[in-house]
This record gives structure tokens, C-alpha cells and sequence, in this order.
């Protein structure tokens, strides 16, 4: 039938049906492609929330130490590190230092036994009297946490005559909960650049926006480099340093703030060649 409003014409008669059909295919077409893009949208979406990056449960370390112990006696200090509801049995390093209260410069490092559910251990014999403080250093899951606590070794009046005193030396010192931790390689060779990372923590919980520097000097020189250190994470300076050459150093690290911390303490590094 021809069409009214154009009469017998055949060609444009064709050519409008045909325009219109294709007008329905771009329309299909259209609304396919809608869909498609809208369900590649959920699915992203989905697979954001499933792969998020949510922070890290932080580990939880309980130390267990005695309060009171016998002089001369073997005694063992053990670590339980968790992370949330899950056991640690992939620690990277589990330390305990050891320190008469009011001597840390002569502190003793020893490195933990895993005996398994998440339980790190050492065993260590006092022969003096006093009071000991125990930190254990832990570094798990790329976190690091360092809680301590003290033993009384010896008699009850001795490790009381010493508490006082050691105490308010260790306070003048070293500061009265301030403790640091430095991580460094196992080995270091001349003209190698390295990587110092210290833990630093104040009652225990990572101390923050501090200024941290490295004094490096070699056993016996009165030259040192200070190198500056940037916080990587919470509580956690790190610094790169070469060393050309070969011999014993010590490495002061300084750290202050803005609220009137100023606390130092000694490390020292063995280089090779």
C-alpha cells in the first residue's frame, strides 16, 4: 500500500524502512552494550570488596616471664604471638634482651626457639642479684611489637635495695619507657649500601612522629656521618648508609620530638671486606 504522505514513491518508501530498521539495530545494539558495561561495573566493584585492602590485624605478643627467681637458677622467658584469632608461626625474628635494671648498655640479645603454637622461647641463667628487665623483640607480618617486664632475681632485700636506685638510673639515662630496637643485616661489606631500621615505643605502643638520626662512627675515629631517617610505618625510622670500609662501628641512634624526648642509645656493626 503506498505510503500517503509519499505517494508512489517506491525508492523513498524503501529507503525509510530500511532507515528505521536500522535505527532499531543501533537501538539493540545500544542498550546491549548497557548492560554489559553495567554488569563489568559490579563485577569490579565486587572484586574490590572481595580483594580490599583493608590494614593488617596488628600482632599481639603476651610475654611470660617469672616475677621473682633464684640466683643461678635456668630460667625461661617465652613469647605468645597471635594475630587476631590465629597463631604466629611465621615470625621473621623473636629476640629477648636481657638487662640489669640501670646497666642497658650491657644488655644481652638472644635469639628465641620456636616450639609451635605461637609460642618463641629462651632459656637463661641470672647469676647476680637484682632486678632484670626482659624485652622480647618481635617482628611478624611486616609489624613489629616489643613489650617487656621485669624479674627479681636473688633475695627479696637485694633485688629491693637495687630497684630504687637502678631505677632512677635508668630513668636519668635512658628515659622511663622509651625503648628502641635495630634491625640491621647480617652481613655488611665495605662499599655496599645498607638499610638501619629502628623500632622505637613508649609504654609499649609505637612512638610516632619522631626525629630519628643514625651516628656512625668507626671504632677508635672521632669522625662519624649522621644520616637522616625517614618513618616508613608507626614507630618505624629507616636510613641508608655505605661504609667504605672494613672494621667495627657503633651507631648511636638519637631520637626526639617536639615533647621534649631526647634519647639515645649505642648499637654496633661488624663490616667485612
Amino acid at each position: 500500500m503506498p505510503n500517503p504522505l509519499f505517494g508512489n514513491n517506491e525508492a523513498l518508501h524503501t529507503f525509510l524502512n530500511e532507515g528505521m530498521s536500522y535505527m532499531k539495530k543501533v537501538s539493540m545494539f545500544m542498550l546491549l552494550l548497557i548492560l554489559v558495561l553495567a554488569a563489568c561495573g559490579q563485577n569490579n566493584s565486587n572484586d574490590t570488596e572481595e580483594s580490599g585492602t583493608a590494614d593488617p590485624q596488628p600482632i599481639d605478643v603476651v610475654l611470660d616471664t617469672p616475677e621473682t627467681a633464684k640466683t643461678g637458677v635456668e630460667l625461661t622467658f617465652s613469647a605468645t604471638v597471635t594475630q587476631g584469632d590465629e597463631k604466629v608461626e611465621d615470625a621473621n625474628e623473636v629476640m629477648f634482651e636481657v638487662w640489669k635494671e640501670g646497666d642497658k648498655d650491657n644488655s644481652e640479645m638472644i635469639e628465641a626457639t620456636h616450639d609451635g603454637e605461637g609460642v618463641y622461647t629462651v632459656k637463661k641463667t641470672i647469676d647476680e642479684d637484682g632486678t632484670y628487665v626482659v624485652q622480647s623483640h618481635v617482628t611478624a607480618r611486616d609489624l613489629h611489637t616489643m613489650p617487656k617486664s621485669k624479674v627479681k632475681v636473688g633475695s627479696e632485700d637485694a633485688s629491693e635495695n637495687h630497684e630504687d636506685h637502678e631505677s632512677h638510673e635508668e630513668h636519668a639515662h635512658h628515659g622511663d619507657a622509651v625503648s628502641f630496637h635495630l634491625m640491621k643485616p647480617d652481613t655488611i661489606k665495605a662499599n655496599e649500601e645498607i638499610s638501619l631500621t629502628t623500632h622505637l615505643q613508649k609504654d609499649n605502643q609505637p612512638l610516632t612522629d619522631a626525629s630519628i638520626r643514625f651516628e656512625i662512627s668507626k671504632t677508635g675515629e672521632e669522625k662519624a656521618q649522621w644520616i637522616k631517617t625517614e618513618e616508613t610505618k608507626d614507630g618505624e625510622y629507616q636510613g641508608t648508609v655505605t661504609l667504605e670500609e672494613a672494621g667495627e662501628y657503633t651507631v648511636t641512634i638519637h631520637a626526639e620530638n617536639d615533647e621534649g624526648l631526647h634519647e639515645h642509645t649505642e648499637e654496633s656493626l661488624t663490616v667485612t671486606e
